[in-house]
């Protein structure tokens, strides 16, 4: 009877260890099942609410909705709804559903920062200050909270639009530091490109920015001294002045950084702005008794380096076209192609091959116009303008343009008050001449006529010092198209103008000497892969030195050519614009 009753106590313990085992399989699955219908559930919940949104900031640090702790710096906690984070962040969703967290430590950001991060995702709105600014954009940068970081880059772009030439170098530093720290740990140079642009179109940058910042150069970073490079391109002038003061107060000629300044800044760009001080300075670099062997040796070479240059400048003046042919029509630059875009501008700046500012910003179009001309370039240009005296553009030029350039062109003429004029140039269209030598009202003619048959147009212009004119007729000036076939096909043409009175036609007389072919340039209207209205597409027929490089059918039996980059119907309507400078 006792054996029974023992076994009977047996049977009953693992009866009941086996349903306390279906017991604890039980909850765990209940709970597995649970789990599953909370991430099921707010994923179907997430796409129902959008952010911004206001989640009563009454509820932040509330006991009862809080099922998260938030980890400040200082010791002291914040309790918050994982739901109401993680409809913002992805980042959120993650640490509580997939990683069970319901602790987040935030204590590498300052505790006001955080508090107004979490309150701006309870709100859905944020009031941003300079002592804030920083973390809260890592912040939005480390948990991926799109909306609250693009309020962080209005904001930002906001007080980089209220620059003024008074603003005070304090803002100037919070702005250019705050933009380096954003390149520097979210990898995002929009920032920096938007102060670096707008600290360029200061006139006196040099004097409220740069020389406070450089006056411890020493101690900057090679990121930081490129940056001033930068800054200072248009007037490196400015640089060498802080260089050459702080020489003399530490009284040794080079450091690393003064080397790396030295090396890298725009010599050449400094004697053609001011030839006094850049001999000064190197009077002073060569005489310097406390300047070693290799520090003479690098003043040598970069002053005979620049030197060099300056010959080569000065060597370029001379053209190859000849005197009455328009230079910019099949003007090829296609040899500059391989080069940076730096390399590029400085070749296009100094080359024979370019006549006058239309030659220079068209050259320039097909390599900047993805990228648009900074405020930099753009006073790059006018630097150039005035060194080969060249006359300002009219602004119907930039209207006549393709749309695809339209992005690259507006900037400049915004960030430009030394390119365009009125009074300079003027725009004409011009009328095709007869064979009968008269002129027609035709203002245009088809694309293939251009190729393979001589044509003159009649262009009216009474230069501007012509006050009165007893000539019969109207004053003005003929070009002449005379083109140039290869086998058999097209390939070029080349455009003249006329200087003899006897080959124009009646009714048109010429005033030689007032205008000249390098003082012209041809604009050919046409479309563009056969659409749109006519337009000036660059680099099609000037600056294009391939001329027509292929012939093809097309599967509807139309025959194309292919000039440059455009693609033209030969049949096609061409208008015939002349820009004049005076």
């Amino acid at each position: 009877m006792h054996e029974l009753q023992l076994v009977a106590l047996k049977l009953f313990n693992s009866f009941l260890m086996f349903f306390s085992i279906l017991i604890t399989i039980h909850c765990i699955l209940t709970k597995a099942e649970k789990h599953l219908l909370t991430i099921t559930s707010l994923k179907a919940m997430a796409p129902k609410v959008v952010v911004p949104a206001d989640f009563g900031v009454e509820n932040l640090h509330c006991e009862f909705h809080g099922n998260v702790v938030i980890k400040l710096q200082g010791g002291e906690d914040m309790r918050a709804n994982s739901l109401i984070l993680s409809y913002h962040s992805s980042v959120f969703v993650r640490l509580f559903l997939e990683l069970h967290q319901s602790v987040v430590e935030m204590d590498d950001f300052s505790k006001e920062s955080v508090k107004s991060f979490l309150e701006a995702l309870y709100s859905g709105a944020i009031q941003l200050d300079r002592q804030l600014f920083r973390d809260v954009n890592k912040m939005c940068h480390v948990f991926k909270v799109g909306w609250l970081s693009r309020r962080c880059g209005e904001y930002f772009a906001d007080l980089v639009g209220d620059v003024r030439p008074s603003t005070d170098y304090q803002t100037l530093l919070f702005l250019f530091e705050e933009a380096r720290f954003s390149l520097k740990v979210m990898q995002c140079d929009k920032m920096l490109d938007m102060v670096v642009q707008k600290i360029c179109g200061l006139e006196n940058r040099a004097e409220i920015f740069v020389e406070p910042y450089m006056i411890n150069y020493r101690e900057l970073s090679i990121g930081q001294l490129d940056l001033m490079l930068k800054i200072t391109k248009s007037n490196p002038v400015s640089l060498l002045k802080i260089i050459k003061k702080n020489i003399k107060l530490k009284e040794m000629l080079f450091d690393d950084m003064s080397r790396y300044l030295l090396e890298n800044i725009d010599l050449f760009k400094c004697i053609s702005d001011d030839e006094p001080f850049f001999e000064d300075l190197f009077d002073f670099l060569e005489g310097a008794k406390f300047s070693s062997v290799s520090d003479t040796l690098l003043v040598n070479k970069l002053y005979r380096t620049v030197t060099k240059a300056l010959k080569n400048r000065i060597g370029a003046k001379t053209s190859t076209v000849p005197e009455n042919q328009l230079p910019n029509v099949f003007c090829s630059f296609e040899s500059y192609y391989g080069l940076s875009r730096s390399e590029f501008f400085e070749k296009m700046r100094i080359s024979p091959l370019v006549q006058n500012l239309y030659m220079f910003i068209e050259g320039l179009l097909p390599v900047f116009y993805k990228i648009g001309f900074s405020p930099i370039i753009v006073h790059e240009i006018e630097v150039t303008r005035r060194e080969r005296s060249w006359s300002r553009i009219s602004p119907e030029f930039f209207t006549s343009c393709h749309s695809v350039f339209e992005a690259a062109l507006v900037p400049m003429l915004e960030n430009s008050c030394d390119l365009v004029s009125v009074e300079e140039s003027f725009k004409r269209v011009g009328k095709v001449v007869g064979p009968n030598n008269g002129i027609s009202k035709k203002r245009s003619c088809k694309i293939e006529d251009l190729f393979f048959s001589p044509m003159s147009f009649a262009f009216h212009y009474k230069h501007p010092t012509t006050e009165i004119c007893n000539l019969t007729g109207k004053c003005g000036f003929l070009l002449k198209f005379q083109p140039e076939t290869k086998s058999g096909q097209p390939y070029k043409f080349k455009v003249n103008l006329c200087l003899d009175q006897k080959e124009y036609p009646v009714g048109l007389h010429l005033h030689a000497g007032l205008i000249r072919a390098d003082k012209i340039h041809l604009v050919p209207m046409f479309q563009n892969f056969g659409l749109g209205e006519l337009k000036y597409n660059h680099a099609t027929i000037t600056g294009n030195g391939n001329g027509v490089s292929k012939i093809f059918t097309d599967e509807d039996s139309l025959t194309w050519w292919k000039i440059g980059v455009s693609k033209v119907q030969p049949c096609s309507k061409v208008k015939i614009m002349a820009f004049v400078t005076i």
